[in-house]
């Protein structure tokens, strides 16, 4: 069986489960968001062995995970915390229990991927590893000084964007070209870091989705006006297969590696002298979106890897 941590909303996970069913398989879809306030899940070791036992529900069905050949942990979330728990010590350690549970009932299964290294890839992590791996990557500074961004965007004439190291879950925060008008709330960096980074000039983004040792690249040509940079923002967009340069390719490869990820969506610019930059990549990446538009098999690379580790 292959078991997808996930919300069962959630459209990627019901797709993969769905190509794992028709390669001959099980998927359990799982969302671990319902632990502290309906599901119960058990662990037990006994002469050698690790029984894994989990119930939906107090008197729904249990399913036992011991024949659970593959994971991926798709968007696992984090436990709802019982509002009976008020107080805010005693839910931080209601928290962490179920974490170290949930750490427990997936240690020693293949997974795609491994929390512990999606927690790891953060976006300076990334950008350090990358350069490391033989990857283009833009000037970059990652600040709450707000004279150091001044110095930055001073230095590069003002041709820089800025963006978030993190998504927040109600609002879309995308990569901005830097505005003079914006100067003055540099003030508020110390209340939070913010990436600046060189602008890459160039309409062309590289969007890759990387399957284990396989890449799936699709070139997204924008024609929202040079004063936009992030290409998520034109909904008429074209995308095309395209093939990486093997320098590309290699080097993507080795980051992953670096990272210890199997799975991820990677954001790539080309500038106007045809270079390959690194922008970041997401462990939990949206793909079906580029599946339907250029028709690449990403879904079915994916259940085959999950499938092969049984």
């Amino acid at each position: 069986m292959i078991l997808i941590l996930a919300s069962e909303r959630d459209t990627h996970a019901r797709r993969v489960a769905l190509e794992i069913a028709r390669l001959g398989q099980r998927a359990l879809i799982l969302d671990w968001r319902a632990a502290g306030t309906g599901l119960r899940a058990s662990l037990r070791y006994a002469g050698g062995q690790v029984e894994r036992r989990v119930h939906a529900d107090p008197g729904g069905h249990a399913w036992e995970l011991s024949d659970v050949t593959a994971i991926w942990t798709r968007r696992p979330g984090s436990a709802a915390i019982a509002p009976g728990i008020w107080d805010a010590d005693h839910r931080a350690f209601a928290a962490a229990e179920w974490h170290h549970l949930m750490n427990g009932l997936i240690h020693g299964v293949t997974c795609i991927n491994d929390l512990d290294a999606q927690r790891a890839a953060v976006k300076p992590v990334q950008l350090a590893l990358a350069g490391r791996a033989g990857l283009a990557v833009p000037d970059t500074l990652i600040t709450s000084d707000p004279a150091e961004a001044r110095a930055f965007i001073d230095a590069h004439a003002g041709a820089v964007v800025h963006k978030v190291m993190t998504s927040p879950r109600d609002v879309l925060l995308e990569t901005r070209r830097w505005d003079e008008h914006d100067r003055e709330l540099l003030q508020l960096l110390p209340m939070a870091p913010t990436i600046f980074q060189r602008l890459v000039t160039g309409s062309r983004d590289i969007r890759v989705t990387i399957v284990g040792q396989d890449l799936y690249a699709a070139a997204i040509d924008s024609e929202l006006p040079a004063t936009s940079v992030d290409s998520r923002l034109d909904l008429n967009a074209a995308f095309s297969e395209v093939q990486l340069p093997g320098e590309m390719a290699s080097g993507l490869r080795a980051l992953m590696a670096g990272l210890g990820l199997t799975f991820a969506t990677a954001d790539l610019k080309i500038d106007d002298q045809g270079r390959f930059y690194f922008l970041e990549l997401n462990p939990q990446g949206q793909f079906l979106y580029v599946e339907i538009l250029t028709g690449m098999p990403i879904t079915l690379a994916l259940a085959r890897l999950l499938t092969s580790a049984a």
